[in-house]
């Protein structure tokens, strides 16, 4: 891959940024930048959701630069609140990407992972992506754990393993497709908001199309209020469907399980997508969010309140990879342009109470 180096011309000579970390933290930080500051609006969160892709680095089988997120996230105006996360290899990933989000943003962040220490079979890139979790992180100087204990605090994703039978869903074995969820405590609205993240399989039975996205869709809507996480005055979920919410994408040609999440669609789980609202609706809007491969809306940011209706969310945000890039530069001075923070593009918006 080609690196581009960006420098400053001082007296005629190129003289490199005196930002020389992979990430400038604390003092290192340029004084010229406003960054994200810590939300106290007690009316809503700051939530992020985002496939990860197990941090890609340069030097890997499928090279990549999940730095280029979290430079992003820090010229924004509020720090996350919550990071929904999808594709982390187990508890040690999770350490690396915590320290590393303190580093970045100046104060402590914590979280669960669905599996610690996850069984392999991970996608393409060899080693790499070899071992695949999802992870519920939060705030730590806004937001109180109240519960999260395994085995309940996650669930197994469902697959059709019959390639002749699409529509027979089982529970699926693989790690990477097993949710987790989080009941928190938000001491500044004095609320409780329960958080998942889900990665649903990628099947090639059915087209490649995921047949049991729509059984998927409803156990993740009962799995958020199941186990005594119900009591929340909100409910966030984010994640990797692998099923876009329509079949051209931008298109208003909804797919069964997006219809039957969406509210403003009249979709008995009662979710707001915030990117569906984001756009008003607007099928070309839409098309401008996709999150894979250049064309799919495969990642969501779903909301709902403690009345099971659509939960407001502002905002809406889905970072090109070319923001992330230009956001490192910012920040450090330098950027390698041919990596992306990941293969899939994130969303983020304010969840409101």
């Amino acid at each position: 891959m080609r690196k581009r180096t960006y420098g400053v011309l001082v007296a005629g000579v190129l003289v490199g940024s005196v930002l020389t970390a992979p990430y400038a933290t604390g003092n290192e930080r340029s004084r010229a930048v406003e960054e994200a500051v810590p939300n106290q609006d007690p009316g809503f969160l700051q939530v992020y959701e985002a496939n990860v892709e197990n941090l890609p680095t340069s030097s890997e089988n499928c090279p990549g630069d999940w730095h280029d997120l979290m430079y992003y996230m820090r010229l924004q105006q509020y720090r996350p609140d919550i990071y929904l996360v999808q594709q982390l290899s187990g508890q040690k990933q999770l350490d690396l990407l915590l320290t590393r989000m303190e580093e970045h943003f100046g104060e402590k962040y914590e979280g669960v992972v669905a599996e610690a220490n996850p069984k392999p079979g991970g996608g393409v890139c060899g080693s790499d992506k070899t071992y695949q979790t999802n992870a519920v992180i939060w705030r730590a100087d806004r937001l109180d754990l109240k519960l999260s204990q395994s085995p309940e605090n996650r669930w197994q994703a469902q697959h059709a393993p019959d390639p002749d039978r699409p529509d027979h869903c089982v529970n699926g074995t693989s790690s990477r497709t097993k949710g987790v969820k989080a009941l928190l405590h938000d001491r500044v609205g004095n609320k409780d908001v329960t958080a998942a993240s889900f990665h649903w399989p990628t099947q090639k039975s059915g087209g490649g199309t995921g047949p049991c996205a729509t059984s998927n869709a409803g156990e993740l809507s009962n799995e958020l209020t199941e186990d005594g996480y119900g009591v929340a005055d909100l409910y966030v979920a984010g994640g990797d469907t692998n099923r876009a919410a329509s079949s051209t994408n931008g298109g208003s040609d909804w797919t069964t399980w997006y219809k039957n999440s969406n509210g403003d669609l009249g979709g008995a789980h009662g979710f707001r997508d915030a990117a569906y609202a984001g756009c008003e609706g607007d099928a070309a809007c839409l098309g401008e969010k996709w999150t894979f491969d250049g064309a799919r809306r495969i990642d969501f940011l779903l909301a709902r309140n403690g009345d099971s209706e659509p939960a407001t969310t502002t905002h809406h945000v889905v970072p090109t990879f070319d923001e992330g890039d230009q956001a490192d530069l910012t920040l450090t001075g330098s950027d390698n342009e041919d990596l992306d923070y990941s293969d899939h593009r994130a969303n983020g918006a304010r969840v409101h109470y």
